[in-house]
């Protein structure tokens, strides 16, 4: 079993894109936004309303464990990386 970080957090319901769930790109920018909400997306600007997907934070974490690093991002925060190889680098917006 991968470790999940976001105690208690396993059936929130998160936004993320087709090509992260069909592995066609990795997760490279994370948001938790000002209403609580959280999106886990592969960073590319090509998306459409179609693209869009909600699935848990636990599948989440099941398809890319290194997000549990950011198990602590705070509201109006998020994190990005250039690839999945890279840290993640933290920023206000």
């Amino acid at each position: 079993m991968k470790e999940f970080k976001f105690i208690g957090m396993e059936e929130y319901a998160c936004f993320t894109c087709d090509h992260v769930i069909n592995k066609e790109r990795a997760i490279l920018f994370v948001s938790h936004d000002d209403d609580g909400y959280w999106q886990f997306l592969c960073g590319s600007s090509d998306h459409s309303e179609e693209n869009a997907r909600i699935i848990s934070l636990k599948e989440v974490t099941e398809l890319d464990s290194s997000v549990n690093d950011l198990y602590e991002l705070k509201m109006n925060y998020g994190a990005r990386r250039a690839t999945k190889e890279h840290k993640w680098d933290i920023f206000n917006f």
